[in-house]
């Protein structure tokens, strides 16, 4: 959420930001319900302020004048409700708008609304030719009988997938090697979060009110699937003020998120590509201002690390201002090579949300010189999206004999070296 004290402030700058973002927003109306506000609070003030003048001349009236002064009492309190109930009705219109505008983009950030926009930063490994035609991951993945879409749409629907046997097996050690490595080599602290959510922490995440039509919600308990593991990191420290000793706060997260509608229209729902529900290792950083952009640039080198070790051709870019999610004022992609598409495909995105998420959540930390308490930046990346990982994996390993060779980094987890179809 957007400071209401900076959009008074700076209505221009902050017009000219949102703008950058390619939509259009009602900066105007914040203001007009912000002064109606202002000009509802000093009314409701000097009501009270007569009120108590009004009631401290009762005990030296004599009967008449009493009651004459009841009266007037009776007739303020009754201008106060109504006053407090016009003021609330206000708050809520205000919120409701402030609780629409996206953050505004770093200034670093390319404007543009389209991939053609975006800047690519730096590419990591060449993808490598076949001497072959090579296979798209669901048809490796329904040969070798590690992938089965069509027992995903019978027991649930379309785009559901049910992994088998060493496809389970393989996601898994995806899911154990990412935990490893940015638990043991990077420092963050392992949390595994509940699955369901409250309306008020996706609201934090910046889910809500945006991207009520993608999520699931379990409406006899009010409480929603979890979209990714963020959210309910998010929601771990709200309405808490740290100590500055305590930051930065470095956590990864291994869940299931669940989407009614996941990723970029343009993407082939095909396997594990835009599956409603899939498995992704996200992590998740709280550090004062003037840390978080050097933390940003710490989380993309984190994330790069698991590409590296699984040895995938991949490229990072920076999103430009019309792409960026809702709450980030910076992101990077990280875009692992896949043989199918002929392009590459995002796996990971890192972000900045700089104060976006703190405010809405109410995460602050009191800084050691005795200030006031500060809102903290939250930052968060996907360390990888497990499935589109897996997918990769497939594609660029496979053989020329349809079996698919197991990167080296995953050995130890599989226990062997080589997926064929013989194998269960």
């Amino acid at each position: 959420m957007l400071s209401l004290d900076f959009i008074c402030l700076y209505p221009e700058a902050v017009r000219e930001a949102l703008q950058r973002r390619r939509e259009t927003y009602n900066i105007d109306e914040i203001l007009h319900l912000a002064e109606q506000r202002r000009g509802l609070t000093t009314r409701n003030e000097d009501l009270y302020s007569s009120l108590k003048q009004l009631k401290g001349q009762v005990s030296k009236a004599d009967e008449q004048k009493r009651v004459t002064l009841n009266q007037r009492i009776k007739a303020t309190e009754r201008d106060i409700r109504r006053v407090e109930m016009y003021i609330c009705d206000v708050e809520t219109q205000l919120q409701l708008q402030l609780l629409n505008l996206p953050n505004l983009p770093h200034q670093s950030v390319q404007e543009g609304d389209n991939d053609s926009n975006d800047v690519e930063l730096r590419r990591w490994g060449e993808p490598v030719p076949f001497h072959f035609t090579p296979s798209p991951h669901w048809e490796i993945g329904k040969r070798l009988d590690i992938i089965d879409t069509e027992s995903g749409t019978k027991i649930t629907g379309s785009r559901f997938v049910t992994l088998k046997g060493l496809g389970a097996r393989l996601e898994r050690a995806l899911i154990s090697f990412m935990l490893d490595v940015h638990t043991r080599e990077h420092s963050y602290t392992e949390i595994m979060p509940p699955q369901l959510v409250k309306p008020v922490v996706m609201q934090s995440a910046g889910q809500l009110p945006k991207f009520e039509n993608q999520a699931y919600l379990c409406s006899s308990d009010t409480l929603y699937l979890n979209p990714t593991a963020i959210v309910p990191l998010v929601g771990l420290h709200s309405d808490t003020i740290l100590t500055r000793d305590k930051l930065p706060l470095c956590y990864a997260a291994w869940a299931t998120a669940f989407r009614r509608e996941a990723g970029s229209p343009a993407l082939q729902p095909r396997g594990l590509l835009r599956p409603h529900q899939f498995n992704t290792v996200e992590l998740f950083q709280m550090t004062t201002p003037e840390e978080s952009y050097n933390a940003l640039e710490q989380m993309l080198l984190h994330a790069e690390a698991i590409l590296q070790r699984l040895e995938l051709p991949y490229r990072v870019v920076m999103l430009c201002t019309g792409k960026l999610p809702v709450a980030a004022a910076k992101t990077y992609e990280l875009e692992v090579w896949l043989p199918s598409m002929n392009s590459y495909v995002g796996v990971s995105s890192v972000s900045n949300c700089e104060t976006f998420q703190a405010r809405r959540a109410n995460i602050k930390y009191r800084p050691t010189n005795g200030a006031r308490s500060e809102y903290v930046h939250t930052l968060n990346a996907s360390g990888l999206t497990v499935g589109r990982t897996m997918a990769a994996i497939l594609e660029i390993y496979q053989q020329a004999d349809g079996s698919v060779v197991i990167p080296k980094v995953l050995r130890p987890y599989m226990g062997f070296s080589l997926l064929a179809s013989a194998q269960h």
